[in-house]
């Protein structure tokens, strides 16, 4: 069926899982001690939730997802690892089911602590606590966590184990020492914690970035999530980028050449014009295939191996570049938006997003072939 897709319409990505698993061993190679979650959230990052984990599965200790219906969909597939909820759960339907299926939940206010407490589980639940060290999203205060943790103790329903982590809001600026002020902030708070429970607790803290950049992070248990996919994980070059390589090629295919004149213009609202006379390839790709509508004149594009640009606005299904320069493009000629030869951030940079964005957007028209 995929190959039927991909003879008829010529617009797909090429997922290498062997590059996503390459990419996971680099990240366990610059923290040995710690054992290192795959983060498959979001379609794994749009490269395919239950294909990449099947690939991964007999490397990783466990998975994080961010919702219940995505590790839903790993048990159902026969992904058999422990899954990290990263929003947890919000009723007592959903924790019974995580207790069935040894889904480890995240616990970041006091509702959801209140929940698990009172609620009686059949199947023990592994708990992971959220603090919030200064992202200030979801977590819990220093006070309420360690209210919490008196507060379930003695519950039969609730595994001993006890992890505490927290999430990073600059681990990828290089410049910039917040997350040093946040590890500071946590581990004093943390070994208060440890000290009036008179238990040992285990520490999650690094991000992707983390992972390369801040040995002091590196826990018990690390959180590789972007890193997996190859893209760059900072806001300038860093050696990491030589170790990572990127899991994810979207292609499309050349569909129409046209010559046009010293003042004609391409594209919805006339937002390029040709200073030259030009030769114009259009692509059967746009918007509605994940393509980032916000493009600018002068995105880079790979065809035939020459980088050429981006002219005119995204359409919903089509773009168009400029190869004027090149004189061997036809109908049919496969073009890269971005993958090996173009990296997704700086087409990312150049819509304004981030590659993220672009990773997590291809949409479920575009199919994706598994190499």
């Amino acid at each position: 069926m995929i190959q039927e897709l991909i003879i008829k319409r010529n617009t797909y990505t090429e997922i290498d899982l062997n590059a996503i698993k390459s990419n996971y061993q680099f990240a366990c190679s610059c923290a040995p001690n710690a054992k290192s979650i795959a983060v498959i959230k979001a379609n794994a990052y749009g490269h395919g939730l239950v294909e990449v984990a099947k690939s991964l599965e007999d490397d990783v200790p466990a998975f994080a997802v961010a919702i219940m219906s995505e590790a839903i969909e790993l048990r159902e597939a026969g992904i058999a690892k422990p899954i990290l909820i990263l929003q947890g759960a919000q009723t007592e339907d959903e924790l019974r089911l995580a207790g069935r299926n040894n889904f480890w939940l995240c616990v970041y206010s006091e509702h959801q602590v209140e929940l698990v407490r009172t609620t009686s589980i059949s199947n023990p639940v592994t708990l992971w606590f959220k603090l919030d060290s200064g992202l200030h999203r979801l977590g819990m205060s220093f006070d309420l966590l360690s209210q919490s943790l008196k507060s379930i103790e003695g519950c039969p329903w609730i595994n001993e184990t006890r992890v505490i982590y927290t999430h990073f809001s600059c681990s990828d600026e290089m410049k910039n020492d917040e997350s040093d002020l946040q590890m500071e902030e946590f581990y004093s708070q943390a070994k208060n914690i440890e000290v009036e429970e008179g238990t040992k607790l285990e520490y999650s803290l690094a991000n992707s970035s983390a992972i390369v950049r801040l040995e002091n992070s590196h826990k018990q248990w690390n959180r590789p999530g972007i890193m997996l996919y190859g893209m760059n994980l900072f806001d300038e070059n860093h050696s990491s980028k030589q170790k990572l390589t990127p899991a994810m090629s979207f292609y499309s295919t050349v569909i129409g050449i046209r010559e046009i004149a010293i003042g004609e213009s391409v594209g919805y609202g006339k937002k390029w014009t040709a200073e030259r006379p030009s030769k114009i390839a259009t692509l059967s790709v746009g918007y509605a295939d994940g393509y980032p509508r916000h493009a600018k004149n002068g995105t880079p594009v790979l065809i035939n191996g020459h980088r050429v640009k981006l002219v005119g606005r995204v359409s919903m299904d089509l773009i168009s570049i400029d190869v004027t320069e090149l004189s061997n493009v036809k109908i049919g000629d496969r073009a890269e938006l971005w993958g090996r030869n173009i990296d997704a951030s700086e087409v990312a940079e150049c819509a304004e997003t981030i590659s993220y964005d672009l990773l997590t957007g291809i949409s479920q028209r575009v199919p994706r072939v598994y190499i």
